[in-house]
């Protein structure tokens, strides 16, 4: 009986081993291209004093809120400083045969960073996707960056946060359609939630927007006059933060939320400037600030219902290089708005509820070498913490300030 079980196996490999390479054979046998490239980064900061961030403080956000001890001194006025090479990278782009009479390709791009705290130095995949290409129009799947983050419109910053949380920030499982035709381009997607997701009553998840059962929805208009770029993106996104209430009933009650981004950048080599604002609700998937909160409590049920936390953020960058030297400077604010609804204490779910304003002003310079960058930035980053008031808002406010120094090297292959 054995020696029957060892050939049924043996039959069984040889069966799959016989397909995989008659597989391998038929892809061989098709116009299938790849190219391999990235980088290895080395970062070195310093701080001045403890910051809220992530990946053991790589991605600076903004500084930590004075915590006195006591004897009245402040714990969090420390300065801290690291070295990492968790930020580099490789990709391997595909170009493979016409299918449906499109120009086929992919883009499988992974590195070091993690998907969590506790997984820094994991190795994650950034971009893994499919584009089908027919000319005037494009169908994407896969994963990449959302159209909140405008990959045209970005600021030259060398830490990595990439201007956040002045802006949003998010890469998602998405289906995006494109169309192109002379200076415009316009754009549709649906998409999901992975490593960036929103917060609710449990914490950060996609639950929230899976249980809701509808996917976010982006649009984007870009008009190209020149070398410049001119353009407006929006979404709207349903999330469902509970599905029982504490005390055991069925929850129904949802929350829709929306932001608006307007941007442009001009080039006038070597000079590049860009500018870009956000209007909206409920972005923390995308790391910025404000979220939502319990506007009422069902007596009965104790079902919550929920209201937005609207925020205004805006930044700009000038960026000069006239040859391997280039010098440039971001300047970020971001405002607490609040809610249009009175809000249940206790039951607020957003991230920097008790920051009323925020702002970053950081000059940097960059020396390139063949295939070597280094670069050199002092960031000053400043938060206004305060007190919680009924409407989401911060009352009583006092600035705190960072700043921190990041040298970082790239070697490009």
């Amino acid at each position: 009986m054995k020696r029957l079980n060892y050939l049924l196996i043996l039959l069984v490999f040889l069966g799959v081993s016989t397909n995989e390479l008659c597989a391998q054979k038929k892809l061989s046998e098709l116009p299938i291209s790849l190219k391999i490239g990235g980088y290895v980064h080395s970062a070195f900061t310093f701080d001045s004093r403890q910051t809220v961030s992530a990946r053991e403080g790589h991605v600076l956000l903004y500084p930590k809120n004075v915590f006195l001890d006591p004897a009245g001194r402040d714990i969090n006025a420390a300065s801290s400083y690291n070295m990492a090479v968790i930020q580099s990278r490789t990709w391997m782009r595909i170009t493979g045969p016409e299918i449906l009479g499109a120009k086929t390709t992919g883009l499988l791009e992974a590195e070091f960073m993690g998907n969590s705290e506790a997984d820094v130095n994991g190795f994650r995949i950034r971009h893994a996707y499919v584009n089908l290409d027919w000319g005037k129009t494009s169908l994407l799947i896969g994963q990449t960056w959302a159209p909140l983050f405008v990959v045209e419109v970005m600021p030259g910053q060398i830490g990595t946060n990439s201007g956040l949380p002045f802006k949003p920030f998010a890469r998602n499982p998405q289906v995006r359609f494109t169309y192109k035709s002379g200076k415009w381009k316009l754009l549709a997607a649906l998409l999901s939630e992975r490593d960036y997701t929103s917060t609710g009553p449990d914490g950060s998840s996609n639950k929230y927007l899976r249980n809701a059962g509808l996917p976010m929805a982006q649009g984007q208009i870009h008009f190209y006059p020149g070398k410049h770029i001119f353009g407006v993106t929006g979404e709207v996104k349903n999330i469902k933060p509970a599905l029982m209430t504490s005390t055991g009933y069925k929850a129904d009650e949802t929350l829709t939320s929306w932001s608006v981004l307007a941007y442009a950048k001009l080039n006038f080599k070597p000079f590049t400037f860009k500018i870009h604002s956000t209007y909206g609700s409920n972005l923390t998937d995308v790391l910025m600030t404000g979220g939502y909160a319990a506007k009422s409590i069902n007596p009965v049920t104790n079902e919550a219902s929920y209201t937005p936390i609207k925020i205004l953020a805006g930044w700009c960058d000038l960026d000069y290089t006239p040859g391997k030297i280039g010098f440039g400077i971001f300047g970020g604010y971001s405002k607490n708005l609040g809610a249009d609804d009175k809000v249940v204490s206790g039951m607020v779910y957003s991230r920097g509820s008790n920051i009323g304003e925020l702002y970053r002003i950081a000059p940097r310079i960059t020396a390139s070498m063949k295939n070597m960058k280094i670069q050199l930035e002092s960031e000053y980053t400043a938060a206004a913490y305060g007190v919680i008031n009924e409407n989401a808002e911060v009352d009583h406010q006092k600035w705190v300030g960072n700043n921190r120094i990041t040298l970082g090297l790239y070697y490009f292959f």
